[in-house]
């Protein structure tokens, strides 16, 4: 098996971001196939949820995979209007959890956050939890720092 270089990484994360528009496009038409009509805002998230069950009942185990990335660009793309930012490709680490894996930068006043949509499509897709894209996406945007001034000394 010989490993994927950077450039072919590179190519692919390419590829993903030219077929954004239409990705996006048929998954909004997919929506109003199942009566739900939702746009790229913070508002759709609920309904991006139930399309999703909807739609996860229809695909195979095989093909579960195309469909969380089908519904993270969306929810990266709801991240980048509401707050800001754009989609990044890591390739620095190879440690990094979200290495060679599209991810949303820059919609955060933190620094070097990342906001993994796939990860976020991918639990929703195994505990279908309602709320958890929004929870998800506000915990990521406005993170609460820990506090651990209150520990017992040892």
């Amino acid at each position: 098996m010989t490993e994927t270089t950077d450039k072919e990484k590179k190519e692919k994360f390419d590829e993903f971001l030219m077929i954004m528009d239409d990705q996006l496009e048929a998954l909004e038409k997919d929506a109003v196939r199942h009566g739900i009509r939702i746009d790229r805002n913070m508002e759709s998230l609920e309904l991006l949820e139930q399309l999703f069950s909807k739609m996860k009942t229809e695909t195979s185990k095989d093909d579960i995979g195309r469909l969380i990335v089908y519904f993270a660009r969306y929810l990266g793309e709801i991240v980048i209007k509401t707050f800001g930012g754009h989609w990044y490709l890591p390739l620095e680490d190879k440690k990094n959890v979200n290495y060679n894996r599209p991810i949303v930068v820059g919609h955060s006043s933190i620094a070097d956050l990342e906001f993994a949509p796939i990860s976020l499509a991918r639990a929703y897709s195994i505990k279908e939890k309602t709320g958890m894209f929004r929870v998800a996406i506000e915990a990521d945007v406005h993170p609460n720092p820990l506090d651990l001034s209150n520990l017992p000394d040892e």
